[in-house]
């Protein structure tokens, strides 16, 4: 027997035994966890299946007027995510007008008499969100939900009845539901192996896995939807808290304030909110002798874009704790010795005032975790119950001053300009920022706004609303501090430095420094004019598409899936009056071809000119023939084509969990790409250029790409990577034709298994040199490579110590750069220091070898599905560059659809 399996239960008190104790009806009528789960929350080497939760969520529901459990919508894979609303049957009663309360103090009226404003208030109650296992391996606050949930709708103790007279709870028993029986099944299988609790062999979320508390203010999943519908239209709640755990061996457990630096957007009473829930918290584990307790360190509050973070910018108390993990529900047992500091302030595990009674090491347990979750989360209630004026005054007077200060201070407003170069990603940027509900409106006339002119129907984002903090936070250029130890390291920050929206995506926007005036009407919604087709239908000869907006591509993709004939322009042209850049597309007109165009365009921002072509740029349909040498009937030269074909694309899934290829699939899935997920034994099958055109790496590290788990790791058919027989089955492939496409650190795998002739130049150079963490820079594109059709000039492009090339001695002609780093003034948003280290080196590379290329990209194009502005030159690269012009030998084949599967899986 294992010494975990043998080891006493005495150290754990199980949940329930330590709770206040419930009035006798309330326990007669709502059932114990046990009693649905199966087991006691808290018990070793048990978790609980999602259907188990949902059913003793609504067990408790049914059997208790305090709580009400509604769905929100379905998940990623379809299973239903909750919200428990819980507070005294009064209140639950009438929920409906406490969320108009709760909307009327974080969208306050500036013209409310004071009088008024503190009625509102004094009937008001602090609305508490508490959201738990976003991270699904970080299991034990989805059973803490479960024990928190029954003491709250049991309890007749007087703080408990204080929590309920004076608040609202808003109780999210997991923001991944999938992610809960993801992990939960696995943990099953691999219990009592050598990897028991750990080796999973898969995503936790289908598409972002631990990125799920990445994606708050871009949306791009499900989950992230539901949950920012609840806070910013539903129910605007004052405090919100994010429960997690973190690695094994630091603290056990973190609770706030957060390590500097602090973001400037941020009132300074959301941060004194933060600082005084933290220490009530700290006091509380003090006095129930929980020791591991560490403040102030590890987590800063500078970073945007957590379920935490974004919160606070919308005038929220926003706060997270961070447990110490044991094996998902196995325990574990920590030697003194074995215990480490994080940095960011904990270096160590001695005594300090951010750390005042360390651990001293021991068993420790999921058990151990849930205990000191429900301590904290009865030390929030409790706080949020006794201090209900204060936190519900505050949370309207933050409110109102942001509408003060953004009528008093630049900037004064953003504009998003009308005629933007890809309006349906604009159009995007501004959906996704109503959704985090911020306040817009659209000029119904032209109007000058700092010395500007500006058309009708520019967007107008007015600095003086409620949520002023999050509007400035997505449109300005972050600076982040400099932070370097006595050792001359930087100190890296908790996650990314700069994330400025329009930045990421591409979309102009201009800040306005000085008032002005202009006619327009406030908008709920993005109401933008649909995709369509322009011209005389009966008088064209063919359909084009200029091919300069992220949308064309989901045209494109549904065009070939059809094997509906489309050509590339390959140099600028004007047909039928319109002055055509390289890269645009050319769609014959027949019935096939406009039935499809009209299914599809609807759903975009497209448009499809339908054009008359002069005999001079005439071009066949598939099945004319063509005289010698590209000549038409008349005699004249074909413009520079290329028939475009269905690429047959293999995106590489190992089996170590990779979040850059949950991204990339996400990116595929929503522009209709084509492709199949291959593992290790697709790829060492060999063959692959019978297969496949296109292989696509993921960002992921060399070592992991090579070797992949190692046999005592995870179960025996998860084990290895591609080192030997798929290093050499890749350069076949790409020998043979294909097309390797790397992103960001798989370039490094590349360079070194292929012996490509391509030098990283910051290999060598050491942080105290060049860093630069999650930043912006500015980029310019070389407009004669495939790679860049349809892209501006100048650019930006996500950088997290990315990769910056240049071609090798010797290298010739084989090496194309695409895309340069800029010479001066690089960086755009974020921190970077050590400029000169990447300033005009490659970002962007096309490698040949043997008859076929590879493509590195050094930043990552797709980064978390929020870098619009960069897909292109992704999705150019799966396409592949100029072939064969029509007319010449080979050019004009079908499109090969036949092994292609949309967005499918070859499985585990």
């Amino acid at each position: 027997m294992s010494p975990i399996r043998s080891a006493t239960l005495a150290p754990l008190i199980l949940l329930g035994l330590a709770a206040p104790p419930p009035s006798t009806a309330q326990e007669q009528a709502v059932p114990q966890p046990e009693q649905v789960l199966g087991f006691r929350p808290g018990e070793d080497f048990r978790l609980a299946p999602w259907e188990r939760v949902v059913n003793y969520f609504e067990a408790v529901d049914a059997a208790s007027g305090r709580v009400a459990v509604r769905e929100l919508g379905s998940t990623t894979q379809g299973r239903p995510f909750l919200v428990a609303a819980i507070s005294s049957e009064d209140t639950i009663a009438d929920l409906g007008r406490y969320q108009d309360l709760q909307r009327r103090l974080s969208l306050p009226d500036p013209e409310l008499p004071s009088e008024e404003a503190e009625a509102l208030v004094e009937r008001s109650k602090t609305t508490v969100l508490i959201t738990c296992s976003i991270h699904s391996s970080e299991t034990a606050s989805t059973l803490m939900a479960c024990a928190l949930l029954h003491e709250l709708a049991t309890g007749d103790d007087p703080e408990t009845r204080a929590i309920l007279e004076n608040t609202i709870v808003l109780l999210v028993p997991s923001v991944n539901p999938d992610g809960v029986d993801i992990v939960h099944d696995w943990y099953e299988r691999s219990k009592g192996t050598p990897w028991e609790g750990s080796g999973m062999p898969r995503l936790y979320h289908p598409y972002a896995g631990h990125d799920t508390n990445r994606d708050w203010f871009m949306l791009n999943l499900v989950e992230t939807r539901h949950l920012t519908r609840l806070l910013y239209t539903e129910w605007f709640p004052t405090i919100t808290w994010d429960v997690h755990q973190m690695g094994s061996t630091g603290p056990r457990l973190f609770v706030p304030p957060f390590h500097d630096p602090v973001n400037p957007n941020l009132d300074p009473r959301i941060s004194q909110g933060i600082f005084l829930i933290g220490a009530h918290l700290a006091a509380d584990l003090a006095r129930a002798g929980k020791k591991g307790v560490a403040t102030h360190v590890m987590y800063d509050n500078w970073w945007n874009g957590g379920n935490r973070t974004v919160p606070q910018r919308h005038n929220m108390v926003g706060i997270l704790t961070e447990a110490a993990s044991v094996k998902l529900a196995s325990p574990i047992f920590l030697e003194r010795s074995d215990l480490r500091g994080g940095g960011r302030g904990f270096d160590d595990h001695e005594a300090r005032v951010t750390f005042v009674d360390p651990w001293p090491g021991g068993w420790w347990r999921i058990g151990d975790i849930i205990e000191y979750e429900l301590i904290s989360a009865r030390a929030l209630l409790t706080l949020a119950a006794r201090y209900r004026d204060w936190f519900q005054s505050n949370y309207r007077a933050v409110a109102m001053d942001q509408i003060r200060k953004g009528s008093e201070h630049p900037p004064f407003a953003w504009v998003v300009p009308g005629g933007q170069r890809d309006p349906g990603t604009a159009a995007k940027l501004l959906e996704i920022l109503l959704a985090t509900g911020i306040q817009a409106r659209r000029a119904t006339s032209p109007f000058e706004a700092g010395g500007v002119e500006y058309p009708a129907g520019s967007w107008i984002l007015p600095a003086a609303q409620p949520y002023r903090p999050h509007l400035k936070d997505m449109m300005e250029r972050q600076e982040y501090p400099e932070r370097v130890g006595p050792d001359g390291r930087p100190e890296r920050p908790y996650d990314v430095a700069g994330w400025t929206l329009p930045l990421q995506m591409g979309v102009k926007a201009v800040a306005i420094a000085e008032p002005f005036e202009a006619q327009a009407e406030p908008v709920t919604a993005v109401d933008t004019t649909p995709g369509r087709i322009e011209g005389d239908l009966d008088e064209a000869d063919a359909f084009y598409i200029t091919n300069r907006a992220n949308d064309d591509f989901t045209i494109l993709f549904a065009l070939l899936d059809a094997e509906i004939p489309v050509d590339r322009l390959e140099e600028p042209r004007t047909v039928g009056g319109h002055d055509l850049p390289s890269g645009s597309l050319r769609i014959p007109s027949f019935e096939d071809s406009l039935r499809l165009l009209n299914e599809v365009l609807p759903e975009t921002s497209a448009v499809a000119l339908a054009v008359d072509e002069p005999q001079v740029f005439d071009l066949p349909l598939p099945d004319a023939d063509l005289g010698p040498e590209g000549i038409v009937g008349d005699g004249a030269p074909l413009p520079s084509w290329t028939r475009l074909k269905a690429p047959r694309i293999a995106l590489y899934q190992p089996w170590v969990p990779s979040m850059d290829e949950g991204w990339t699939r996400l990116v595929f899935d929503r522009f209709g790409v084509p492709y199949r997920t291959v593992h290790n034994a697709d790829i060492v099958a060999g063959d692959l250029i019978e297969r496949f055109d296109v292989l696509v790496l993921p960002s992921i590290g060399r070592r992991t790409l090579r070797e992949g788990y190692r046999p005592d790791q995870t179960e025996p058919a998860y084990v290895g990577g591609l080192a030997g027989d798929g290093v050499e089955a890749i350069r076949r492939f790409v020998e043979a034709g294909g097309r390797l496409v790397c992103l960001e650190d798989s370039c490094e795998f590349a360079i070194e298994s292929l012996g490509l002739p391509v030098v990283d130049v910051l290999d060598g150079v050491s942080s105290n040199s060049f860093y630069c963490p999650g930043s912006i820079l500015a980029v310019r594109f070389d407009e004669s490579s495939y790679l860049t059709l349809g892209m501006p000039a100048d650019g930006s492009a996500f950088f997290s110590n990315s990769r910056g090339f240049r071609p090798a001695e010797g290298a010739g002609d084989r090496v194309s750069v695409a895309c340069r780093y800029a010479e001066t003034n690089l960086l755009e948003s974020g921190w970077l220091l050590g400029e000169e280290h990447l300033a005009g080196s490659a970002a962007l590379v096309d490698v040949s070898l043997g008859k076929g290329r590879v493509v590195l990209f050094g930043f990552p194009p797709q980064h978390r599905g929020q870098t619009h502005a960069t897909f292109r030159p992704l999705f150019n690269a799966l396409l592949g560059p100029a072939g064969p012009t029509l007319g010449e030998e080979g050019s004009g084949h079908s499109p090969q659809t036949a092994s292609v599967t949309s967005g499918a899986d070859s499985g585990d």
